[in-house]
């Protein structure tokens, strides 16, 4: 009997908090929408944050390599440093090493013809007989390349770059300038913008050095690619000692990492990003401790009666917790829902990599949960003003 008393108990207190909160309907839309105008606010802040570094990445993701050889000095993909291509043929007799690929990546200027203004692009050089990338789409295209002046654009370029791909799509020959040098586009390919830079495209080279008029035997990265089965943990540790102090030898994996932490904390946009989903978090909380403590302070001769035939005051405290949680699971599910179509509309905008992760909603699910809740606790306080022996005075 006890058992079954409990459930009714615990049935019985979930529709009287709901009962309490649907008195006031427009107090509770309000609250809903407070809710739910927090979770989106929220969530498009974390998938901002999220497509920072994941846009950040994009390219290096593509590498087909294990380890990168870059200049110590580099501090990320945004600024990196020269060194001889003589240190990376240092590591390519390594009994380890399977292909060593120089790479060339510098910031341009780049210009469409017929368009009065340049915008700022990444460049990156390759040989065309070697594969750094492991899409297909580019190594298919790799040897049109060949050709002095041809370039492989990234189609996920920002429109303001000019109509690239659908000129291209149609037929036309898409000519651009990046400084005096004339470039056609050969081919398109997927690579993706970043915070960091609007467009990108791959060239040879020979034409990466013809823009820069740079015959130095320099590069920006070497990517190493180990045979199979060799440990990359041993490589590294043998082939670190080969290298001069100008250069410095990473996985991947550490690169792609180094790179995410540097948007994170080294710029101040990574932190704009939290602190604007906390100040969200703040003005949610906010409207929910409003509508509770209002609630509260309406409904205290109620509570007072409750508290004169025996209840305790834990029991009270607990309706008005779960007035918090129904607020949550009222609001949050609009917020899911608004957040989904506006990652869609950002995708689209901007090409830049939004996506409704998994870690991003259960991560802003427990915020707002924990948002309702501390709402809740702090409402708990008007609790004391419930005097039983007021009723009588």
């Amino acid at each position: 009997m006890r058992s079954r008393r409990s459930w009714f108990g615990v049935r019985r207190r979930l529709p009287f908090a709901w009962l309490l909160l649907k008195r006031q309907p427009v107090r509770l839309i309000t609250a809903v929408l407070g809710v739910a105008f927090a979770g989106i606010l929220i969530l498009m802040q974390l998938g901002f944050q999220a497509a920072l570094f994941n846009s950040s990445v994009s390219i290096v993701e593509r590498f087909d390599t294990d380890l990168i050889l870059l200049g110590r000095q580099s501090v990320s993909l945004t600024s990196l440093t020269s060194f001889p291509e003589a240190r990376l043929a240092q590591l390519a007799g390594h009994p380890a090493v399977e292909t060593a690929d120089p790479m060339r990546w510098r910031y341009v200027r780049w210009r469409l013809q017929g368009s009065p203004e340049a915008r700022l692009a990444i460049a990156i050089g390759i040989y065309p007989f070697q594969t750094p990338f492991a899409d297909r789409e580019i190594q298919a295209q790799q040897h049109l390349l060949d050709q002095p002046g041809r370039i492989l654009y990234d189609r996920l370029s920002r429109p303001e770059f000019g109509p690239v791909q659908n000129n291209f799509q149609a037929g036309r020959d898409v000519i651009a300038f990046v400084g005096d040098e004339r470039l056609r586009v050969a081919g398109l390919v997927n690579l993706g913008p970043s915070f960091g830079y609007d467009a990108s495209f791959i060239t040879s080279t020979t034409t990466f050095e013809d823009i820069f008029a740079d015959d130095s035997r320099s590069i920006e990265l070497g990517l190493i690619k180990l045979k199979r089965g060799s440990s990359l943990q041993q490589a590294l540790k043998e082939m670190r000692p080969l290298l001069p102090a100008d250069t410095s030898l990473i996985s991947k994996k550490q690169l792609i990492d180094n790179e995410k932490s540097y948007w994170n904390t080294s710029k101040p946009i990574g932190f704009a990003f939290a602190f604007c989903a906390l100040m969200s978090l703040a003005v949610g909380g906010m409207m929910v401790y409003q509508l509770l403590y209002t609630d509260v302070g309406h409904h205290l001769p109620s509570y007072a009666i409750l508290l004169s035939i025996g209840y305790r005051r834990s029991s009270l405290e607990r309706i008005i917790f779960e007035q918090g949680l129904i607020l949550c699971l009222l609001g949050f599910p609009i917020a899911l829902l608004s957040s989904h179509f506006l990652h869609i509309f950002v995708r689209n905008y901007t090409s830049l990599p939004m996506r409704m992760s998994t870690d991003v909603t259960l991560t802003t699910l427990l915020l707002i949960v924990a948002m309702c809740s501390t709402s809740a606790l702090l409402a708990m306080n008007k609790l004391k003003d419930a005097d039983p022996s007021e009723l009588f005075n």
